[in-house]
């Protein structure tokens, strides 16, 4: 913005790197224009548009990783007769656009953080120590790491 180097501008920073990488897009896009940005394009969007907005690669890294994960857990159900979770049960692998909630939730709040972040009035910004916070209770989740560490889900 024009201002001398603080921790402030740098956690701004930080927040439009996490909003272009999980968008695909970069703030200097022919779309945004006057006071549309790339900050307000997401604010606008989410979280009820988030698979127009989101990077589609992520979309379909989901759908194959969920795939080969329950692949393997039908091999291993048909050998130790255990239940696949019925939830991801739903899920059309056929069609990018649809992911897993689990998934879903993650890069909602991974772009939340990206927007507290990126907040134009530096007081509003969230603190790096509260990010990390949350990407690593983000992570746990995604991952299904218990509080003591233990594994709830394959993956």
């Amino acid at each position: 913005m024009g201002g001398k180097p603080s921790k402030q501008g740098d956690v701004y920073s930080y927040g439009i790197l996490v909003l272009e990488m999980f968008t695909g897009r970069r703030p200097t896009d022919k779309m945004f224009k006057d006071d549309f940005n790339l900050h307000n394009f997401i604010k606008m969007a989410l979280p009820e548009r988030l698979v127009e907005i989101v990077d589609s690669s992520l979309l379909l890294r989901d759908v194959e990783e969920t795939t080969e994960r329950r692949e393997d857990e039908r091999r291993y159900s048909n050998n130790e007769s255990i239940e696949i979770d019925s939830e991801e049960e739903n899920i059309d692998f056929e069609k990018p656009n649809e992911m897993s909630v689990i998934l879903q939730e993650c890069l909602v709040s991974v772009l939340e953080i990206g927007l507290a972040c990126s907040e134009e009035s530096q007081n509003e910004r969230m603190n790096m120590g509260d990010v990390i916070k949350e990407l690593q209770h983000i992570r746990n989740g995604y991952l299904g790491v218990g509080i003591h560490g233990q594994r709830l889900r394959t993956s």
